[in-house]
């Protein structure tokens, strides 16, 4: 009698357990669902100041952090820095920014900070061990990239974006 009070128990309890892990994510997910649109919600207000009428017409809004600009072209958000830096010290301050230096993969972006009259590190460097050119984001420069870039020097070992200034050596 005791065991089968016990096992009744038991089994109640499991039933408990199952039925509170169940109401428990469906909660978690009706938080989540609700989260998202309170986002969603957010970045309406602060990209579009609340107008209803911008909502649907493909404007695109991007946040970016303090201090970063948004040049109005796709999702990214960019940096410029008034300090002078060589491109160790600039790729080691983009990393804290869980970011990385430019990336010019597309001739686009390329024309984009050709309207900048200011020199630029980009996150691209020579590779002893692998003899060549990668981005930083470890993806090799094709060579249609490299006919963008025609001064690439293995000495110098990172690419930039030269206008009208002193070069600095890498490290």
């Amino acid at each position: 009698m005791g065991l089968m009070t016990l096992a009744i128990l038991f089994s109640k309890g499991s039933k408990d357990y199952r039925t509170q892990i169940r109401d428990l994510n469906m909660t978690k997910n009706d938080l989540h669902a609700n989260f998202s649109k309170i986002l969603q919600a957010i970045g309406n207000q602060l990209c579009l100041g609340g107008r209803k009428d911008l909502q649907n017409n493909d404007l695109n809004c991007v946040l970016c952090p303090t201090n970063w600009n948004w040049p109005g072209d796709g999702d990214m958000c960019y940096y410029y820095s008034t300090e002078q830096k060589t491109w160790q010290q600039s790729h080691g301050f983009c990393s804290s920014q869980n970011s990385t230096l430019l990336l010019v993969k597309e001739m686009a972006k390329l024309e984009l900070v050709k309207k900048f009259p200011r020199t630029f590190w980009l996150g691209l460097s020579f590779r002893a061990d692998k003899k060549g050119w990668f981005w930083a984001d470890n993806t090799t420069v094709t060579e249609e990239q490299k006919s963008w870039t025609n001064h690439l020097q293995r000495s110098l070992l990172c690419g930039y974006i030269y206008h009208q200034c002193n070069i600095q050596p890498c490290m």
